[in-house]
């Protein structure tokens, strides 16, 4: 980031008013020296900024109530009284009341967290308050103004009363400044600023003739219960030290130090109890008001670093690692400034080129605040959340969610646990109730999520050629393989193990033919041939991958198959990182990968050079295969799968009298550092999380704060829906729609008339996809009505079957619909992060999705019903599939022998061939189906139109039917 010079103009010091900034000495005007020492490129941390008070010249050095309804600040406005007198301005009517006795002077008011008292300094016990007053009176009728200085009337104390200005109580009697107070967060403890040290110690020498001339040399902090009780001096340093405010948790304390010559001052913190002092700003000039954001990861000021003519605010990082940013760029002075509770909005003291001073609000934006400091992004919690859909929350969800943190929020990971456990606490905290079947907020379910090497694995050559492979270094087991002893069986190379059928424009090839393996293990290479067209390389890589060769290996009658790379291919087998390829899968077939060193040697005990062998395979012309004579593998399989456990989140919004429900999910999970074969990353960005910022942290984003939004309508007053509201997060959707579908089991008892989905909705452009309209009678009507009551652009789209969660619930009979904003560049990829993600039009895409909530839950009757249709030829068979079934794989499925299906498309093949729900495809054309990769390779073998036999299990009974496959349209 560029840093600019900063040029300063020299002027007269500014009439400050602040009891925050007291000094009398100005710092030097020549700030040529600080360049560098603060990032001054302009950005947008403050927007929509409108001023807050209007009446009297001079307003400023305005702090919220803990509920942030109510301010009090100082104004010049009181009859009678040129000095600043205390108010309350209550934030939710305009109305302003006086709470000081409108007699002396008075600044530094604070409200107590009981919203039953405030505090404040003052002189009104003053004899001499009148006097002094008329004095002032006649000083600015002079034509020649005074230099402005603040008054460290010794005659200052702190008192406290009730929100109306009664029951006046001193908290501090001793002689002396008393002022710049701030109740504690629990409202046990005040922090304050004082020169008694100066009047109650006996000052000699230079210590006597600097308070003499400028009794702020005494100041300190101090520290006293809330009754003025057990006062403590929390500093001793000769200057000023002054301003103090304590962190949101109550824990820390920030003020500003001046120079012992009153020259310059800086930012500090220190413990409550005075430990652990820090310098936090190294600025050189006069710094000071600090206010810690409510997260206590930073903290705002203002400087003179620009020049007296020009104080401007600016924000650093509360350990000051960082250098400080610069917050406001107007002319004028900017000071003061506090944030609201919730961390979402600013307020500033504004003083114009007129003189005049008044207090300013404006939205914050906490992410780019953090973004700019390079901090971490901020842990969403009910204080800091808005209870309306806005900009801000979404910002905060995102980057929350897409941060390094998480790590991609890989299912079944311990970021998960994390982020799904604070999810629960906000549903909880925002009074909804748990919406998992056992009434809790966290749904767990069981998955396999990896796979290791047990301590017997082993491969040997026995016969005429005898070898023991080297695990790790020589040969490593492949995940998807069957575990057991392997006895001696003949080896049989086999080219690139490829066997597919001719197409209308491609002939067959077939790495098998002529070749008889049953009873023995095959020897191919990885890939496929590489000197072939590039139509030709196409129709073959379909199948080329390793699981298809092995569905293939199998067929044929082999009991094991080893794969290595060919010298040719430019590429070598990493062993070590055993990888976890999908779900475990059922198969009879060892498989193992064997070192390119090691299938050298194998071809060469056989008199066959591989290179030059494999210059013949590449050019995808006819082999005849070779029997490695005399020589038998002998093997053993150790693996150890590992299994996880995913973890859903689902709260609840009932309604009274509510006979069904309609729900809002999104999939939290994400790929993790793109272990899963799903991945897109660039070859330099293997490896790097996956942060899912659009993928789907968007619609994370989208349920909780729809869902912060109804909780919070109904605490105000309950809401008069004829239908609950579900909100859930699912995880495992990258997985298969995991979670998802393992509360779709139980989904009678929910009775849930509508499903909503958010995936990816945070690039939106110029309309949403309204995704699955067919899914339901009706859905046209109402995303009409959305559209024109929400005024964001729809486009509607027909097919339910989608790769995403809504699936599992149109598969559970529930009219389901997805609102998606595009896929893109960064899709499944480490660069979908949260500064790509369209945050005014997400915000959009939610008044869509909150328009169809109000009229789904506000109706009586069921405005959708569930239709079965036709669908999803091109997402659950592969896209890439000659031919079509309808069929729908139930991807949940783990321990089953063969394909479940969870449904067929309406007029499908497999519909009119009698396939049903939960039906397990254990035969088709012939070939033993034992998993997916099976029957997605079986699938390319059959001819389209022409009858086939298919046999599934459907419960305790082996049926065998009829189905005629279509090609593809």
């Amino acid at each position: 980031m560029n840093k600019v010079k900063v040029l300063l103009t020299i002027s007269a010091a500014v009439s400050l008013f602040s009891c925050q900034f007291k000094g009398s000495k100005p710092a030097s005007e020549d700030s040529n020296k600080n360049v560098g020492m603060f990032v001054s490129e302009e950005n947008k941390l403050v927007q929509n900024a409108r001023q807050l008070t209007f009446v009297g010249s001079k307003s400023g050095e305005g702090y919220f109530s803990q509920d942030g309804k109510k301010m009090i600040f100082q104004s010049e406005r009181h009859d009678g009284n040129p000095f600043y007198q205390m108010y309350i301005l209550d934030l939710e009517n305009g109305k302003t009341t006086m709470v000081s006795p409108g007699v002396g002077k008075t600044t530094c008011g604070w409200i107590h967290p009981s919203m039953k008292k405030v505090l404040y300094s003052s002189t009104h016990l003053d004899p001499e308050s009148k006097n002094k007053a008329q004095n002032e009176y006649d000083s600015r009728k002079k034509a020649v103004k005074a230099r402005y200085s603040w008054s460290f009337d010794e005659t200052y104390d702190i008192f406290s009363s009730d929100l109306n200005g009664k029951n006046i109580r001193a908290l501090t009697k001793e002689k002396g400044y008393d002022a710049e107070g701030s109740y504690s967060p629990d409202g046990n403890w005040i922090a304050f600023a004082s020169n008694r040290a100066g009047y109650l110690e006996k000052l000699e020498g230079e210590d006597k003739k600097l308070f003499d001339q400028d009794p702020s040399y005494m100041m300190d902090i101090y520290i006293m219960k809330a009754d003025g009780s057990q006062v403590k001096r929390l500093t001793t340093s000769k200057g000023y030290d002054g301003g103090p405010f304590f962190s949101a948790d109550g824990k820390k304390i920030t003020w500003r130090r001046f120079s012992a010559n009153g020259s310059t001052a800086e930012i500090f913190t220190m413990n409550v109890d005075g430990t652990d002092q820090k310098q936090i700003t190294q600025m050189k000039s006069m710094s000071w008001a600090p206010f810690f954001h409510p997260s206590g990861d930073y903290i705002i000021f203002g400087s003179s670093v620009l020049g007296y003519s020009n104080f401007e605010l600016f924000i650093v990082d509360s350990h000051g690692k960082q250098p400080p940013v610069r917050v406001s760029f107007d002319n004028g002075f900017d000071g003061l400034p506090v944030f609201t509770p919730d961390g979402n909005k600013l307020s500033w003291t504004h003083r114009n080129e007129k003189g005049e001073s008044q207090i300013l609000i404006a939205d914050w934006d906490d992410v780019l605040a953090r973004s700019l400091l390079k901090l971490p992004a901020q842990v969403p919690t009910v204080t800091n959340l808005s209870p309306a859909v806005n900009i801000q929350d979404l910002k905060k969800w995102v980057y929350y969610l897409a941060s390094d943190e998480f790590q991609g929020r890989k299912t079944g990971s311990g970021e998960e646990k994390i982020y799904t456990e604070k999810f629960a606490q906000l549903f909880k905290s925002w009074g909804l109730q748990g919406g998992a079947p056992d009434g809790s907020f966290v749904q767990p379910f069981e998955f396999t999520s990896g796979v290791s090497l047990g301590s017997k694995n082993l491969l040997q050559l026995v016969g005429s050629y005898k070898k023991t492979y080297e695990l790790l270094k020589e040969f490593e087991p492949v995940s998807f393989s069957k575990t057991g002893e392997f006895k001696e069986a003949p080896l049989v190379f086999v080219g690139y193990g490829i066997k597919a059928p001719a197409s209308d424009k491609e002939p067959e090839f077939n790495s098998y033919k002529g070749l008889y393996v049953k009873g023995k293990w095959v020897l191919v290479l990885a890939d496929l041939p590489g000197d072939i067209t590039p139509q030709r390389r196409h129709y073959l890589n379909l199948y080329s991958r390793l699981q298809h060769k092995v569905t293939v290996a199998k067929n044929e009658g082999a009991v094991g198959l080893l794969v290595a790379y060919g010298p040719l291919s430019g590429m070598k087998e990493k062993f070590g990182k055993l990888k976890f390829e999908g779900a475990l899968s059922n198969t009879d077939l060892a498989v193992l990968r064997l070192s390119q060193q090691s299938a050298e040697a194998i071809l060469s005990y056989a008199g066959v050079n591989l290179s030059s062998l494999q210059k013949t395979l590449d050019k995808g012309e006819g082999y005849a295969g070779l029997v490695i004579p005399s020589t038998y593998v002998k093997a053993n399989v150790d693996l150890q799968f590992q299994k996880s456990q995913g973890l859903n989140v689902i709260a609840k919004l009932p309604a009274k009298g509510a006979r069904s429900a309609v729900m809002i999910g999104a999939h939290g999970d994400h790929l993790g550092h793109g272990q899963a074969g799903s991945s897109l990353a660039r070859t330099n960005e293997q490896g790097l999380p996956h942060y899912g910022a659009d993928d789907n942290a968007s619609g994370v984003a989208g349920v909780l704060e729809l869902a912060h939004h109804y909780a919070n309508l109904n605490a105000k007053s309950p809401l008069s829906m004829q239908k609950d509201l579900y909100f859930a997060i699912w995880s495992g959707e990258e997985l298969g729609n995991l979670g998802s579908s393992y509360f779709t089991k139980n989904i009678k008892q929910h009775n849930i008339s509508a499903y909503l989905n958010m995936d990816m909705i945070g690039r939106f452009k110029d309309r949403v996809m309204f995704q699955g309209a067919g899914s339901g009678t009706h859905w046209h009507q109402v995303a009409e009505e959305v559209s024109v009551r929400s005024a964001v652009p729809m486009i509607v789209q027909e097919d339910p079957y989608l790769p995403t969660d809504s699936l599992s619930f149109y598969m559970a009979g529930i009219p389901a619909v997805n609102f998606f904003t595009g896929s893109h560049a960064e899709y499944h990829s480490p660069r979908d992060k949260a500064d790509l993600v369209n945050f005014e039009g997400l915000a959009r895409v939610l008044e869509a999705v909150k328009t169809m909530t109000d009229l789904l839950s506000d109706s009586k009757t069921n405005l959708v019903s569930y239709v079965k249709v036709a669908g999803g030829q091109n997402k659950l068979e592969g896209r890439s599939f000659r031919v079509y079934l309808g069929t729908i794989p139930d991807y949940s499925q783990e321990g089953v022998k063969g394909v479940r299906i969870s449904g067929a498309s309406k007029d499908s093949p497999a519909e009119k061939a009698g396939l049903k729900e939960k039906d397990v495809i254990v035969e088709f054309n012939g070939t033993k189906i034992e998993n997916l990769y099976d029957y997605v390779y079986t699938l390319q073998s059959v001819t389209p139109n022409k009858e086939t036999i298919m046999k599934i299990q459907r419960q305790n009974e082996l049926l065998e039917i009829i189905i005629t496959p279509k090609l593809k349209e």
